[in-house]
């Protein structure tokens, strides 16, 4: 650079005389501003000949994406060197601060907080379905402790006066005379007070895909009660309803009582475990096995109004002989008393949440898993399981809008495109293999937060046995009552129709960040915990979905063309193993570059690549899946905007994508070590592989040949 003496004027040969030390300023500063205007001006009219890709997106959701990128990447590293802190840098630096070892954590943390709000949240009459609700109602029942206690267990009273007493406390109702314990039974269920009697009912699915009445013992096998517990918790209930002196005896009868119950349903449990598989029966035959029970009283007694059950009516209920002998030899020697005893203490034992403070205080000793609880835990419990899949159904509604599924279902159809352009170019499968993996790419089904009848607020709410659940007080035990006659009710609603998909199944999984590829199914599944945070947003721009959930469903799919997805269903009932044995034995060859790649890494214990093989294969294929669908979407939809203040172009943006949601930092020693061998790979291989086997991402960064992040031989699968 030239010395600024020999650049700078400092005469004014047309005056003769020099500048004063305020013009020199002056003139200085007019400069300055003319090079401002300048670059203005130059920036302005070049503004309209940049590319789309040059220009920024300014929308609050760019931005909201910028920022959380920059909550990540660390751009002081290289990238064609150090690709895992260059994506994950600022996660790493953060993670301690914000305790979370993974964005993954974070994300479960969220979806868990998210789905207590659909309990505990308040009504939102303009918002909320009507079965949220009720779930709503019975959760703030369930918390109104005061309510309780004010009531003074009237209502519970009241409710025992209508069933004929409670004779251990002196009940004016009670009538030894007229009492009928299967009256007590219909009765009970049906106002919502519900004994364990001793008998069970529920819906089950018969071989024809109908649901069908299962009839079964007493479930009060699985109840381990002692006798001390039993008999101090029941003198503090009874004394505290104002029981006469010396009913002590009568609660040892009870005991033996439930006890020898327990002994009979234990004993043909036993006897029903060696019989065969259970055929589908009728009514006519339950009364020839088991004759000591009006049946035929005590169904259409339960199911009134709702269902009629006749003798040729098709049930399942095994093998009862046994029990239905000892049951009755045990009810004509048992005075009616120590029955009706018993059903009370049965209503008590399922009812004890919604009365007192007294009566809960006295039951904690035969019921102590509440005991260590705040009160907030056991009513949210309670609603839970009382309300069941109903907050799941809700999150899977919201996360799931028919925006974004029709989103996903394109995103998912285009990689379905290119995939099938991936088998055609393979080197590995023979001609009919290749036609096989293309049959079978274009017959993948896809399930994206559930099936359609999920989404049917109506019919849904009628398969969860919730449709029409309204509650007429605010009386915790009317709540109860109310909630406990809607489910007797659905109990026969659902009989005798098309069974239900296996939601059991379907809800136990719906709790994991993460997508599937059901290989027995043929089907791409992508739950809705999945769709939030670093793996998607339906208002991003596609670069960032492409390179995140885009990743996660491309790795997922390969899932169903690798060894473990060899052998599939076609249209549902024809299973074929697709690959022919020259097949086979060329993809033996093929896989042991990513067993090498694998391996090969520095790290501080030796890898598995065999073990990890079916991941890293997924990995190092689904990634380049996702940035060819991206492209095809580029072409149809046109170049994407930058993300402002971010010196990034979009695709540079899809690879970061690519690794985020999988940056992690062990925080402490106790916390599992996601970099210990598993069946997947570590995570910082699983960010550096797929990117630096790919045929885009050293061009895209402008890696030299060579570069850790460039390697001369890549490993490529399909």
């Amino acid at each position: 650079m030239l010395e600024p003496s020999k650049n700078r004027a400092s005469d004014d040969k047309a005056t003769g005389r020099k500048r004063t030390g305020l013009e020199k300023k002056l003139f200085i500063g007019i400069a300055v501003v003319a090079v401002i205007a300048l670059v203005f001006l130059i920036l302005y009219a070049t503004k309209k000949t940049c590319s789309v890709s040059e220009e920024e997106c300014t929308t609050k959701y760019c931005v909201k994406a910028a920022s959380e990128l920059l909550d990540f990447v660390d751009l002081k590293n290289d990238p064609c060197e150090d690709f895992y802190h260059y994506v994950c840098g600022h996660y790493i630096k953060d993670a301690v601060k914000k305790g979370a070892p993974t964005p993954i954590l974070e994300i479960e943390e969220q979806f868990k907080n998210e789905m207590k709000s659909y309990i505990v949240d308040p009504i939102r009459t303009t918002k909320d379905t009507k079965a949220n609700v009720a779930m709503k109602k019975f959760y703030q029942a369930c918390m109104n402790e005061s309510k309780m206690d004010n009531d003074k267990d009237q209502t519970f009273k009241t409710a025992l006066e209508e069933l004929g007493g409670w004779p251990l406390i002196g009940s004016r109702s009670w009538n030894d005379n007229t009492f009928d314990w299967l009256n007590w039974h219909i009765k009970s269920h049906r106002n919502g007070v519900p004994i364990i009697g001793f008998f069970s009912f529920k819906s089950a699915e018969a071989k024809n895909n109908k649901t069908i009445l299962r009839v079964s013992a007493s479930k009060l096998a699985n109840l381990d009660i002692s006798r001390t517990n039993f008999e101090a918790a029941m003198r503090d209930i009874a004394t505290h309803f104002g029981a006469p002196d010396g009913f002590g005896s009568e609660n040892i009868q009870v005991y033996n009582f439930l006890e020898t119950v327990k002994k009979i349903s234990r004993d043909a449990d036993l006897k029903e475990e060696s019989d065969d598989e259970e055929e589908v029966s009728t009514v006519a035959n339950l009364y020839r096995d088991c004759p000591q029970i009006p049946w035929l009283k005590l169904l259409n007694g339960l199911s009134e109004g709702v269902r009629e059950f006749k003798n040729d009516s098709e049930i399942l209920y095994g093998s009862m002989k046994l029990y239905c002998h000892g049951l009755d030899d045990l009810l004509k020697k048992t005075p009616k008393v120590i029955i009706a005893d018993y059903f009370v203490w049965s209503i008590i034992h399922n009812t004890h949440e919604f009365l007192s403070s007294d009566i809960r205080s006295a039951y904690e000793i035969l019921d102590s898993s509440n005991s260590d609880k705040e009160r907030y835990q056991v009513c949210f419990d309670l609603t839970d399981e009382r309300f069941k899949y109903l907050k799941e159904t809700l999150y899977i509604r919201k996360r799931t809008k028919t925006t974004i599924r029709g989103q996903l279902e394109e995103l998912i159809g285009i990689m379905k495109e290119v995939f099938i352009e991936h088998i055609k170019a393979s080197t590995w499968m023979d001609e009919e293999t290749k036609t096989n993996g293309i049959r079978k790419t274009k017959e993948i089904k896809d399930l994206i937060g559930a099936d359609d009848l999920l989404y049917d607020v109506e019919k849904f709410d009628k398969v969860l046995g919730l449709s029409g659940l309204e509650f007429s007080s605010d009386n915790p035990y009317k709540v109860l009552m109310e909630r406990n006659i809607r489910e007797n009710v659905h109990i026969w609603e659902a009989l005798y129709e098309d069974a239900p998909d296996n939601y059991e199944s379907f809800f136990s999984n719906v709790n994991d960040v993460n997508a599937f590829f059901a290989i027995p199914l043929n089907m791409m599944i992508v739950p809705a915990p999945i769709l939030t945070s670093v793996f998607f947003n339906y208002k991003m721009p596609a670069f960032m979905n492409y390179g995140s959930i885009g990743r996660v469903i491309g790795h997922e799919i390969m899932h169903g063309f690798g060894e473990d997805g060899r052998h599939v269903l076609i249209n549902d009932t024809e299973e074929v193993d697709w690959w022919t044995n020259k097949t086979a034995e060329n993809f033996n060859k093929t896989k042991q570059c990513a067993i090498k790649e694998y391996e090969s890494m520095p790290f501080r214990y030796r890898l598995n690549g065999t073990l990890t093989l079916e991941e890293n294969m997924a990995d190092l294929v689904g990634i380049d899946v996702a940035y060819e669908a991206y492209e095809r979407w580029v072409k149809k939809y046109g170049e994407e905007k930058r993300l402002p203040g971010i010196p990034l172009s979009p695709k540079q943006i899809f690879w970061i994508q690519t690794g985020t949601f999988l940056c992690f930092r062990k925080l402490d020693d106790d916390a599992t070590d996601l970099e210990a061998e598993d069946v997947h790979a570590v995570p910082k291989f699983r960010v550096m592989a797929g990117a630096r086997n790919s045929r885009y991402f050293a061009k895209d960064f402008n890696c030299p040949e060579g570069s850790l992040m460039n390697p001369k031989e890549k490993c490529r699968i399909l």
